[in-house]
């Protein structure tokens, strides 16, 4: 399982590198402590960035509501991101207990968050 962790990281990392984001450091992590320590950094940076976008996003979906209030499209964009945030927690969950009791469990889980974190923000961007 430690091999396709690794595997899926650098795939990942290439992957992302070649559409404009920045690869992990965590990939060159010596040992489990320390890419759980990186991958814990990463999970806290991406929640700024994924609160400011969404207090933007709701920002611009008001706007558009007070223009045609036929869509709520606040309040529904709000009510999706509830259950994306509800969808990535058991996601993420599932896929660091898929590791039982071994020490790659949180750093599957904190990728998992980092995939699905780094999905929502783009998306998010998108919106104007």
């Amino acid at each position: 399982m430690k091999s396709s962790l690794v595997l899926a990281l650098l795939l990942s990392s290439s992957a992302a590198s070649a559409q404009g984001v920045v690869a992990l450091p965590c990939v060159n992590s010596e040992n489990t402590v320390e890419r759980n320590h990186c991958f814990a950094a990463e999970v806290e940076s991406l929640e700024k960035l994924l609160r400011a976008e969404l207090k933007r996003v709701e920002g611009v979906l008001r706007q558009r509501d007070e223009e045609d209030p036929m869509f709520q499209l606040a309040k529904a964009f709000m009510a999706s991101q509830v259950k994306w945030r509800e969808f990535r927690e058991a996601e993420c969950t599932f896929r660091s207990l898929t590791y039982g009791r071994g020490t790659g469990a949180p750093a599957e889980g904190m990728w998992c968050e980092i995939e699905h974190g780094r999905i929502r923000l783009e998306y998010m961007k998108g919106i104007r």
